[in-house]
């Protein structure tokens, strides 16, 4: 579109003069332009890019690209998709495009595409994935230089109120922005994740910025971070204009929020694992543990720091006592912001933990009534464990929830209920039973079992199609999970597959993969998940007995009778 403009403009500027061969007009007001002079025509630009952009899609095509620049290598992120996602370098020949993505390997070429390239090639074959038009196959590919200014490409677009409306003008163009991520960062694909981000230009839900989400993780973008992405492309998924950020050198961050301290909790009598709001500068640690001070009498001597944890040495925790830990505003995060308050966190010292199992689940009782059962394997302390589904995103509505101080022996059933907030999940209010099983009855709190220990969640309900639950201790490691699909669809979400890939690095479901795929997913969950009864007393998907695999084998097949607060058909009391 912008091409376009730039052309009209040039038609209708003032006519320059005629050919050398012909005499200037007289000067004056009343002079007349020769019969012979014509405007200038605008540039015959002949690189391909436009005319392939043009083209309909199909295969054994013959589109001539010539003299364009390679200006962004695009990797294959661990996870994405490699239809959706896949890696492959942007062309472009001029400042204001068109410029194309060609979703091909840049490694696969001869030489091995680089930025800064300027190469001649033939596509192939052209497709359209979510309104953006790929190159997706080509040949005869030659370079014919190396080393292009590939800045003087760029155009800063930070005030541009067009990048959403004119989206497919600017799709694959190299750009510079500045602006505040606005929204909690969400999935944007498998393997990926996405922010709106407000300039000075623009305020639309659809302009946004999409990364890896490990890259999200590491370099801790959040809402309200500043961000300023440099020579990096549009990409464009239908109406969405995504300015795409792949490596730690796309892009710069300040002013994001101040660190603060999460939780803690003991390791062991002698070690604790501090978990902050973002990842902490392993510059500013000091190793000796003083910036980290404790009341009754406990000490640090040695401090370790792996992303949004410190592992501390203590001396020695004593059972029972309850500590507070204070953080130093010397401990600084990966943007130079001091930890600012709560700088404080309180812990009990060691108790063993407890082991436990995910032993039934309903996803699909009406209104969000949903549960989750547990059982204790071996005796011990609860207190900062968490059972979650998916990635435990609360903002995208996945259930995170943190037990509090809490002791239980082996056999106990503990039974997680969903939406205490909604009357008819929990007419009467219950909220956490920490001593026994009985400290709420089922008599005067409809929905509790008094057979197992009832806790309350205010998730507003269970996803029932593709979802991976899990328990974690108190440091943050899986301890047990499951699969589970419902049986009307192929597709599992991506934040189930993210999560899937963190299980099976932790080798906690079989096969152990840090990566799946749908289909991999599907294959090897538990099904059922939706067809469960919509009532706590209807079926469920359960433990078919006492052993744990890590695979679906150890599941039901299909929905069965439901037996929420003790142990499942098949099972025996732990001796």
């Amino acid at each position: 579109m912008r091409t376009l403009l730039v052309a009209i403009a040039v038609l209708l500027a003032p006519a320059a003069c005629g050919d050398n061969n012909h005499a200037a007009p007289p000067a004056g007001p009343d002079a007349a332009p020769s019969p012979d002079a014509a405007p200038d025509a605008p540039a015959v630009v002949a690189d391909g890019i436009a005319a392939a952009r043009a083209a309909a899609d199909g295969t054994g095509l013959s589109l001539a690209i010539h003299g364009v620049t390679i200006t962004y290598l695009k990797p294959q992120i661990a996870g994405a998709s490699t239809t959706n996602d896949p890696a492959g370098f942007t062309i472009q020949a001029q400042k204001l495009g068109p410029a194309l993505f060609v979703s091909v390997d840049p490694a696969t070429l001869t030489p091995p595409a680089a930025v800064g390239d300027v190469v001649d090639f033939t596509i192939t074959t052209k497709g359209t994935v979510a309104a953006q038009p790929r190159a997706q196959a080509i040949s005869s590919y030659t370079r014919t230089s190396t080393g292009a200014n590939v800045g003087a490409l760029t155009q800063n677009i930070t005030a541009a109120s067009d990048i959403v409306t004119a989206v497919d003008s600017y799709d694959s163009e190299l750009v510079t922005v500045t602006g505040t991520l606005s929204q909690t960062f969400a999935a944007s694909g498998a393997g990926f994740q996405r922010s709106t981000i407000n300039t000075t230009g623009l305020t639309d839900p659809n302009y946004q910025i999409r990364a890896p989400q490990a890259l999200v993780d590491a370099i801790d973008m959040v809402q309200s971070c500043q961000i300023t992405a440099t020579k990096v492309p549009v990409g464009r998924f239908n109406a969405a204009a995504e300015i795409g950020v792949f490596t730690p050198s796309d892009f710069t961050l300040t002013g994001c929020p101040a660190p603060v301290v999460v939780s803690a909790a003991a390791l062991s009598p002698t070690s604790l694992k501090i978990t902050f709001s973002r990842n902490i500068d392993p510059y500013y640690l000091l190793a000796d543990g003083s910036q980290f001070t404790f009341d009754n009498g406990l000490t640090a001597s040695g401090a370790v720091v792996a992303g949004r944890t410190v592992t501390l040495v203590t001396s020695a925790q004593a059972i029972g006592t309850t500590y507070q830990v204070t953080v130093a505003n010397t401990v600084l995060d990966l943007q130079g912001s001091p930890v600012a308050a709560p700088a404080t966190a309180s812990f009990g010292g060691f108790v063993t933990p407890a082991v436990v199992r995910i032993n039934e689940v309903n996803a699909n009782i009406t209104g969000g009534c949903d549960l989750i059962e547990l059982r204790v394997i071996a005796a011990g302390s609860m207190t900062a464990f968490t059972v979650k589904e998916r990635t435990g995103a609360v903002a995208s509505g996945e259930l995170a929830f943190v037990f509090p101080a809490f002791i239980v022996n082996k056999n106990d059933i503990i039974v997680v209920h969903m939406n205490s907030t909604f009357a008819t999940c929990n007419p009467n209010g219950a909220t956490q039973e920490l001593l026994t099983v009985t400290d709420q009855p089922a008599a005067q709190f409809a929905g509790n079992f008094d057979t197992a220990f009832d806790f309350w969640s205010t998730d507003t309900g269970l996803t029932a199609t593709s979802n991976v639950f899990t328990i974690s201790d108190a440091a943050g490691s899986i301890i047990d999970a499951v699969f589970a699909i419902d049986n009307t669809t192929n597709n599992a979400a991506a934040a189930t597959l993210t999560a899937a890939g963190t299980v099976g690095a932790a080798n906690q479901w079989s096969p152990a993969q840090a990566t799946y795929d749908a289909a991999t997913f599907r294959s090897v969950a538990v099904p059922g998940l939706n067809a469960t009864g919509t009532a706590a007393t209807g079926t469920s998907i359960q433990r078919l007995n006492d052993a744990d695999t890590n695979g679906a084998a150890d599941w039901t097949t299909a929905p069965s009778a439901s037996s929420w607060g003790v142990i499942n058909a098949g099972q025996v009391a732990f001796p």
